[in-house]
């Protein structure tokens, strides 16, 4: 069967791209060695005793939630990410190099960086968990697709529209159109 017999075979609606044809190295790096997190006592998010302890994780995303995902699988009440948002003022480093905004699989390598980090977070969500993810119009319609693949179409809260800066050329007359805004897409476990 061709290629496109079988998508037609396995799903009538959805995203698909181009599957990953080299491994990013971080992933490939986790399988080798675990990754460890160290604890910064200078930086310690104080609070009372009696409540749970907070945690503030800096460093590589997919180190940190492969490393959460030993101790606090399915216990997280609250997740919010802020992906790189793959444009043009950003860039966008996948398998350590920076993808060009002329490269044609763009999207498709955004989408398999995401895909295990959007994976990885859903398992530690707590069965009452929501997640947040930040988001512009660059992948907002591709990251809406895999989130309801990922989490459920049902498990969709809602988004929340935010403006990014104040002082816009296109932010000062009622009838101007606001394009200095992006997107929290929300999602429940």
């Amino acid at each position: 069967r061709t290629q496109l017999e079988k998508l037609k075979a396995r799903k009538k609606y959805g995203l698909v791209w181009d599957a990953e044809r080299e491994p990013e190295k971080v992933v490939l790096d986790c399988r080798k060695k675990l990754p460890i997190l160290i604890e910064d006592k200078g930086r310690e998010i104080k609070g009372k005793e009696d409540e749970p302890v907070n945690l503030l994780i800096e460093g590589d995303n997919y180190h940190s939630l492969s490393v959460l995902n030993y101790t606090h699988k399915e216990k997280i009440d609250v997740i919010y990410i802020d992906p790189p948002y793959n444009t043009e003022k950003e860039g966008f480093t996948y398998n350590d190099r920076r993808v060009d905004m002329n490269d044609g699989y763009r999207h498709s390598k955004w989408l398999n960086f995401m895909e295990k980090r959007l994976k990885s977070a859903k398992s530690l969500l707590s069965k009452s968990g929501a997640i947040f993810i930040s988001i512009d119009k660059n992948e907002f319609a591709q990251l809406k697709l895999l989130c309801d693949s990922i989490f459920g179409e049902s498990n969709f809260v809602g988004e929340i529209t935010r403006k990014q800066s104040s002082g816009s050329k296109n932010d000062t007359g009622s009838n101007k159109l606001i394009t200095n805004v992006d997107k929290v897409l929300i999602y429940s476990n």
